[in-house]
């Protein structure tokens, strides 16, 4: 990437933080190629309409459709955490707005952008209701290389996986945030307001997350006398690991039946 480039990159992260504080951070990465022009009046006005919306928009299986071939990717924040890839959110290289109209078989790049739009919305709704039994999973070829925990194409999605996604802080582009979102956006590379799992603090807000995600799995770490959980570093070696997978388990979980179950 260009210095230039670069740099106008880290001033508008760097903007971010100072106005709009770490949450709006928490969507913003290294796979964000912020370029000089403004984004185009008909994507920025359709994701503003369809974030205004009050109430979420129906489920529909065009929905479901777009959910199943979301890509997920890995903020670099802090700890970093899994998340939907703003810059694309879609698996493949066609460009999000052309994949979505090939999926749902519609010229209409205006519906295209609302009903990813939509999704954007969905996306944390949809892991916290989701359904899907613990067991091996096969895993795309394409994407098999660098999702963590996968093994000769399938991964084992444990109960643990799918509790540390359900029980996640998730944080949205809304408000102030959004305008900032498409104020960067470009018509050749548009930005998607995706939400992603919060990086500094993923699973609450103590100092190490890891003592968080024990709580959250049923066994929080030992305490000493004066009340500090005793941090055994095999367990948190462990957590940390499971925490990384989580990655993984949001990609698997999206495609929902997608994937086949292994023997």
């Amino acid at each position: 990437m260009p210095v230039p480039v670069l740099r106008r990159l880290f001033r508008v992260l760097l903007r971010l933080l100072l106005g709009l504080g770490a949450a709006v951070l928490v969507l913003v990465g290294w796979r964000i190629v912020v370029l000089a022009t403004a984004s185009t009046p008909r994507h920025a006005e359709v994701v503003q309409q369809v974030f205004r919306a009050a109430p979420l928009p129906v489920f529909t299986p065009q929905h479901l459709q777009l959910v199943r071939a979301l890509r997920v990717w890995w903020l670099p924040v802090e700890s970093g955490a899994p998340g939907v890839d703003p810059g694309q959110p879609l698996r493949g290289e066609t460009p999000a707005v052309q994949r979505v109209q090939q999926l749902l078989g519609t010229d209409d790049a205006t519906l295209a952008t609302q009903r990813l739009a939509e999704v954007a919305r969905w996306v944390r709704p949809f892991v916290t209701q989701a359904h899907l039994a613990p067991g091996r999973y096969a895993v795309p070829a394409d994407m098999a290389a660098w999702l963590p925990g996968v093994q000769h194409g399938q991964f084992q999605l444990r109960a643990e996986h799918l509790a540390l996604l359900r029980a996640a802080i998730w944080r949205e582009v809304e408000g102030e945030a959004l305008q900032e979102w498409l104020a960067e956006s470009t018509e050749a590379a548009p930005l998607w307001p995706m939400p992603a799992i919060d990086g500094k603090r993923p699973y609450g807000d103590r100092s190490y997350y890891t003592i968080d995600m024990a709580e959250i799995l049923g066994r929080p770490f030992a305490v000493d006398g004066q009340g500090r959980p005793i941090l055994d570093p095999v367990r948190v070696a462990a957590l940390t690991a499971l925490h990384e997978e989580t990655l993984t388990a949001l990609q698997v979980l999206l495609l929902l039946l997608y994937g086949e179950m292994g023997g």
